[in-house]
């Protein structure tokens, strides 16, 4: 609708329309089911003269759009994305209040949780308005949102106008919310707070508004607005009530009511009526509001029907309203996750998964998409779970593993590139063993261990696997193998007998992979969209998955949580950190129990999610953490999650968990120790050096590098290692349904699958990250949209604080050539950690397609 087709409306206001008249008894009516009666004898509203046009049906605490500018600037801080507005309110010319115009504004979130927003009036008052001549007033919020429940804002406001009276009145505004609980959010406002005057005898008085927003349901559905507001020069209340209800599919209806000169036997009042039409698509949403404003305060007794009018444009959606023609999410994965990328990459799925709107999603594949075979199972899962939707999911390749076949064996349908292929041939793991080397550098390396099976030490006392850990290596593999085929079989109806004739065919070329029923057929990344229109059957549209813009909340502030604590890396005694160039991370105990204790401590947090993602480390790394472990699990529900690794130490502080889940394909178990050190007392010699020690006692020098252990010291160590063990079981068999020779019995530092060790009552569930979410939050009685918070959290720099990227920091990576950084993360846990410590450490290398 144009400008010009406003202004025709406003200038038939003297004769209403039938559609007026009938929305006047509307109106009428409903104000008479409230109870407010009509004044024989109007009068205007005291804070009238050089102000903005009201923001109508609104709640002073419950409103996170742009029209906060006008009514509560803290509240732009909890806005999801930006939003421009134009609002208008047409009045009859009898009427004397001066809240006619156009208002046009804008906000959006910043960076370092501020946003900010302006705001420009156009106020043009009716003919009868008591102070008459055109006015403009400029406002510019700033909003600091310490929190999701908690904002702070600022706002300056200027006057401009021809006429004297209305002309450069300058205030400021500050504005406080707070959103204690889902149901309740608290306001207040202080308005102009130094009392603008100017020369002509204009004025704004200060005033104060404080209100209360509450939402019965404890969602946005039904929205009830307590308000009042002290007008100080006048020394004068003004009560308001409004009220939100959304009506789903069109969008919300909203109302509130004013009253002024409450010393009078029947207060005036001004009320309002409007419905908001919402329409979203996936970068964001429109609002089109159409409503009436009418009362006796307004200045004539008989004014109801005053037409108001909103159009918004949003960068972010709206929980109700319409929705946009369907249409497909494109995905594309460049560089393969790690853990924390990996479990938001799943949540972004899962959200897709709940998206009406989304018919299919389409899977770029350009890198493996899971650097194990425990996170692709996570994966497929989460394919499924798009599937149970409804959705229909597209997995396109270029030059992929055997991890990407297993993951996209669960879609819809699978293409390649027609220059691409699969690079998969079967699995294999490789292990390095650094004794010769040693031996040559004149090295000696000293181990005891508990086990045949904790085989860790291995890498540097032999030359090969022993015979125990070689059997162990073996079935680990067929283990694997057994469940990708299995997997690859069900999603491309094959015979497991089929899909292992097929693989050892490998590795395939794009027609080679067809032929062996591994993919559908061949397509360009410019023929994706055509091939996801002819999967789903009709014409759609095909977006970024960086488009998606977010939906506004449908709850105030942040309720109760669940909070993901990853254990990711080699467990180390101190904080947590990682080794530049390497990437190699090391879980800290201090860093880890004092998270844990935190979130222990912390009403805000429902649940816990233990996130295992480590093959072990030092023992009284695991101890340390083992004990905030079990202190949580006794206060809120702790679930453990173990995604690829979750092994000796790993293993250790799994266990007091209430509730275990692990994926079929991770590695956990490794229930065992080792205890040693290298010897370098040869080397110091080939070089020509000499170490003189001089002690007090026999064995104050047992742990130096620089001689090997003596016969009594062996058989002590050996002792101390039982020592270790034997607390390690007892941990164990207290957190588990075992006894302490059950836990014996399945230990021995002997490594299992999350398949092989449910089997043995190490773990409770199969089932990934998301099963074990759903889990906490069943426990905890938390809703399905109860928020997240990841922890620890990651150390950025300044720069990605303001450019708002996690984990930007100065001790960026440097990449080296593979095959040296797989040489040196082998020997990594062994140069990380100090040699006089008992160690719990995975001694098995990586199963790679």
């Amino acid at each position: 609708m144009s400008l010009s087709l406003f202004r025709a409306t406003a200038a038939n206001r003297r004769t209403p329309s039938r559609t007026h008249r009938y929305s006047a008894v509307a109106l009428a009516t409903t104000l008479l089911t409230l109870g407010w009666s009509q004044r024989a004898s109007a009068q205007v509203p005291t804070d009238t003269g050089t102000q903005r046009l009201p923001v109508l049906g609104r709640s002073l605490a419950g409103t996170d759009d742009s029209t906060a500018l006008g009514l509560n600037p803290a509240n732009i801080g909890f806005m999801k994305g930006g939003e421009f507005r134009w609002s208008a309110i047409f009045l009859d010319d009898d009427l004397s209040v001066p809240w006619q115009g156009h208002a046009f504004s804008f906000a959006t979130p910043l960076f370092l949780n501020l946003s900010s927003g302006l705001r420009v009036d156009i106020v043009d008052p009716p003919d009868s308005a008591a102070e008459s001549g055109n006015y403009q007033f400029v406002t510019w919020g700033l909003a600091l949102s310490a929190t999701d429940a908690f904002s702070l804002g600022f706002s300056l406001q200027r006057s401009y106008s021809d006429s004297a009276i209305h002309d450069r009145l300058a205030s400021y505004t500050i504005a406080m919310t707070s959103r204690p609980a889902p149901a309740v959010g608290l306001s207040f406002v202080a308005n102009d707070i130094n009392g603008p005057r100017n020369q002509a005898g204009g004025s704004r008085s200060p005033s104060y508004d404080m209100g209360m927003a509450l939402r019965p349901t404890g969602e946005r559905t039904l929205e009830l607005g307590l308000e009042t507001k002290y007008i100080q020069d006048s020394d004068e209340w003004v009560p308001r009530g409004t009220i939100g209800l959304d009506i789903a599919p069109l969008g919300r209806l909203t109302g509130g009511v004013t009253l002024h000169h409450l010393d009078q036997d029947e207060p005036d009042y001004v009320a309002s009526l409007g419905l908001s039409l919402y329409n979203s698509n996936p970068a964001g949403s429109t609002e089109f509001t159409g409503g009436a404003v009418g009362g006796n305060a307004l200045g004539a007794d008989d004014s109801y029907a005053n037409p108001y009018l909103d159009l918004a444009v949003r960068t972010f959606r709206e929980p109700v309203g319409g929705e946009a023609p369907r249409y497909a999410v494109r995905v594309r994965i460049e560089s393969t996750p790690d853990p924390r990328g990996h479990f938001r990459m799943m949540r972004r799925l899962w959200k897709m998964a709940n998206e009406d709107a989304v018919d299919a999603v389409l899977l770029e594949l350009r890198t493996d998409p899971a650097d194990s075979f425990a996170h692709a199972q996570e994966f497929r899962d989460a394919i499924h779970n798009l599937r149970r939707h409804g959705k229909k999911v597209l997995c396109h390749l270029e030059d992929n593993g055997g991890m990407a076949l297993y993951l996209c064996s669960a879609a819809t349908k699978i293409l390649v590139n027609p220059a691409g292929g699969l690079r998969f041939a079967g699995l294999k793991t490789q292990s390095m063993y650094f004794a010769g080397l040693l031996n040559k550098l004149g090295i000696r390396a000293d181990f005891v261990r508990i086990g045949a099976h904790k085989s860790a030490p291995e890498r540097l006392t032999r030359t090969g696997a022993s015979k125990v850990a070689k059997a162990d290596r073996i079935d680990m593999l067929q283990q694997l193998e057994r469940q990708l085929v299995e997997g690859v079989a069900a999603g491309r109806r094959m015979t497991p007998a089929e899909v292992r004739a097929n693989i050892k065919q490998g590795p395939f070329i794009a027609s080679e992979a067809k032929q062996a029923k591994f993919v559908d057929g061949v397509a360009f990344d410019d023929e994706l969209e055509d091939a996801v229109r002819t999967m789903i059957g009709r014409d759609t549209l095909v977006v970024d998955e960086d488009v998606l813009a977010p939906r506004a909340p449908k709850k105030f502030g942040r309720e109760r949580g669940i909070a993901v604590i990853y254990v990711d890396g080699d467990m180390v005694d101190g904080r947590s950190s990682t080794i530049p160039f390497l990437g190699m991370k090391l879980a800290g105990s201090y860093t880890i129990a004092e998270t844990l204790k935190d979130v222990r401590e912390d009403p805000r947090i429902g649940a816990v999610v233990l996130r295992v993602e480590t093959p072990g480390g030092s023992a009284m790394a695991a101890d340390v953490m083992w004990r905030q472990v079990e202190l949580t699990a006794k206060t809120k529900p702790l679930v453990v999650s173990m995604g690829s690794y979750a092994a000796s130490a790993g293993y250790y502080i799994s266990a007091p968990g209430n509730r275990i889940f692990a994926n079929p394909a991770t590695i956990t178990g490794s229930i065992g120790v080792f205890y040693g050190k290298a010897d370098v007392a040869q080397l110091l010699n080939k070089i020509g050096v000499n170490v003189e020690t001089y002690k007090t006692a026999p064995k104050a020098d047992a742990e130096s590098l620089y001689r090997p252990f003596t016969a009594a010291e062996r058989k002590e160590l050996e002792k101390k290692v039982g020592q270790f063990y034997d607390t390690f079981i007892t941990r164990v068999a207290a957190g588990r349904p075992l006894n302490k020779a059950q836990v014996d019995q399945v230990a021995r530092g002997r490594v299992w699958t999350g398949e092989q060790a449910k089997d043995r009552k190490l773990v409770d569930e199969l089932g990934g990250i998301r099963q074990a979410l759903d889990y906490a939050r069943r426990q905890a009685g938390l809703s399905e949209d109860a928020p997240i918070v990841e922890l620890p959290e990651l150390q950025t720099s300044i720069l990605g604080k303001l450019l708002g990227i996690d984990g930007l920091r100065a001790d960026a990576q440097i990449t080296i050539p593979q095959q040296i950084s797989g040489m040196i993360k082998a020997l990594g846990p062994f140069m990380v950690y100090e040699s006089d410590k008992p160690m719990m450490l995975l001694e098995m290398a990586p199963v790679k397609p």
